[in-house]
C-alpha cells in the first residue's frame, strides 16, 4: 500500500507543473478553419519569417519578426529584390544592398493583429529556426491566418502539440 502511496504522490508531483506552468507560445490559425496550424514555444529574440512572391514585382520578399521582451511580434526587418509599385523607398532607420537584396532594417513595429492572405501564386511560406511551413500547400487559396503569441498553461500546449499536425512541429 505504501508503494502505491508513493507512486501516486510521484505522479501527482509531475502533473501538477503541468497545470500551474504557462508558456508563450507563437501561434498560426488559419482563420477560415478556426484551427492551429503550428504552434511552437518562444522566448524573447526567436525570429520568424514570412516569404512570398510579390504580385507586381514578380520578385521574392520576406517581413522578419521578432518576439520582443514583452512577448510581442516586432516587424523588425523586410528584404527584396527590387524596388516598384507599392514598395517604399525606405523603412526603419538603416537600408542596405546585400547578396542583391534591398535590406530595410530597424522598422521596430509592434505587430498586435498580423494576418496574412494565403495566395497559391504568392507562395507564402513561414520559416522559423531554420524550416519552412509552405502554408499556401496547407491553407486554402484565398483564406487568411493569423500569426500571434499567447500565453497557455503546459497542458493546454502540449495536448494542442499533439492534435496538430504541422509538419514543421
Amino acid at each position: 500500500m505504501n508503494s502505491i502511496k508513493k507512486i501516486i504522490s510521484i505522479f501527482i508531483l509531475i502533473l501538477i507543473p503541468l497545470f500551474i506552468f504557462q508558456n508563450s507560445t507563437l501561434i498560426i490559425r488559419d482563420l477560415s478553419k478556426d484551427s492551429i496550424i503550428f504552434l511552437n514555444k518562444v522566448t524573447p529574440e526567436d525570429e520568424f519569417t514570412m516569404r512570398w512572391m510579390h504580385s507586381v514585382e514578380l520578385q521574392p520578399w520576406e517581413e522578419i519578426f521578432r518576439v520582443d521582451q514583452n512577448y510581442n511580434i516586432i516587424l523588425d526587418r523586410t528584404r527584396f529584390k527590387s524596388f516598384g509599385a507599392g514598395v517604399p523607398d525606405s523603412a526603419g532607420n538603416k537600408t542596405e544592398i546585400k547578396n542583391g537584396y534591398v535590406i530595410f532594417s530597424g522598422i521596430d513595429r509592434k505587430m498586435p493583429d498580423l494576418k496574412y492572405g494565403i495566395s497559391d501564386f504568392a507562395k507564402h511560406t513561414f520559416l522559423f529556426k531554420n524550416k519552412e511551413l509552405k502554408l499556401y500547400e496547407i491553407v486554402e487559396n484565398g483564406n487568411g491566418v493569423k500569426i500571434d503569441i499567447v500565453q497557455m498553461r503546459l497542458y493546454e500546449y502540449y495536448f494542442l502539440k499533439i492534435k496538430t499536425t504541422s509538419p514543421l512541429i
